[in-house]
């Protein structure tokens, strides 16, 4: 096996139905990243120009919020939900369309909504805020590090250990969501 080939089933039994495919580059999955955080600040943007608007048209805050609100949560909800159902169906969000790649199971099947959105997204975000708020906590109050510098670090504790994997060959560039789910990110031809 190649570093840019992985067998989907060598980090199971060895089996017969094995196949071959071509791992996602860190850079493809970086600008799928990207791709993702751009499109969702465009969804918002409306919103945020209505309401940055109000707040100079009223000079106050005391204004009406429901609108503005309302403009930026309901188009966020739709993108959202899209973004959810395109993931479930195909393994792809947006971003991994535009990058030619999609997250598969281990097995090589599609990990629908368990394995796409609630376990690497869902769930997987909530363990690692919990995980932040606890150490931050046992730094802050316990050890008495300083409250800013202590939240800043483990803010950015796991996207620097998520960034660090997905350039570990050795691991098929397998990040923490990947284990929890137990999916790779392929290359495909859409």
């Amino acid at each position: 096996m190649n570093q840019d080939n992985f067998n989907s089933n060598q980090l199971d039994k060895p089996s017969e139905n094995e196949i071959e495919v071509e791992l996602a580059s860190p850079w493809n999955r970086i600008a799928a990243y990207i791709i993702n955080t751009v499109l969702t600040s465009l969804v918002i943007t409306p919103g945020i120009i209505f309401l940055i608007i109000e707040i100079y048209r009223s000079k106050s805050i005391s204004f009406n919020l429901i609108a503005p609100i309302l403009l930026i949560l309901i188009p966020l909800t739709i993108y959202g939900i899209w973004q959810i159902i395109i993931m479930s169906k195909t393994g792809q969000s947006l971003g991994k369309r535009m990058m030619n790649i999609k997250v598969i199971g281990m097995d090589g099947q599609n990990p629908g909504f368990v394995g796409t959105v609630l376990l690497r997204e869902i769930v997987f975000n909530i363990i690692a805020s919990i995980a932040s708020l606890i150490l931050s906590f046992i730094f802050i109050y316990i050890l008495n590090f300083p409250e800013t510098l202590t939240t800043n670090v483990f803010d950015y504790l796991v996207p620097i250990i998520l960034l660090v994997m997905l350039f570990r060959k050795n691991n098929h560039h397998r990040t923490l969501q990947d284990y929890l789910a137990r999916t790779i990110v392929i290359k495909v031809n859409n």
